[in-house]
């Protein structure tokens, strides 16, 4: 889910033909890309959690 959110957020820049080397990446980006990466990072606390596994 990690690499679908980046990737996804990298498609996104690619499509809006943003280029980080002529500008900065704007606050609208910034939190496009933590929506986008932030559930792969909770699926995986949740998974690393051993109170979920059932052991």
């Amino acid at each position: 889910m990690i690499v679908a959110g980046l990737a996804a957020f990298f498609l996104f820049l690619f499509v809006t033909g943003h280029d980080p080397d002529e500008r900065p990446l704007t606050l609208f980006e910034w939190v496009l890309a933590g929506a986008l990466i932030a559930p792969g990072f909770g699926y995986l606390l949740k998974w690393r959690n051993p109170q979920n596994r059932g052991g």
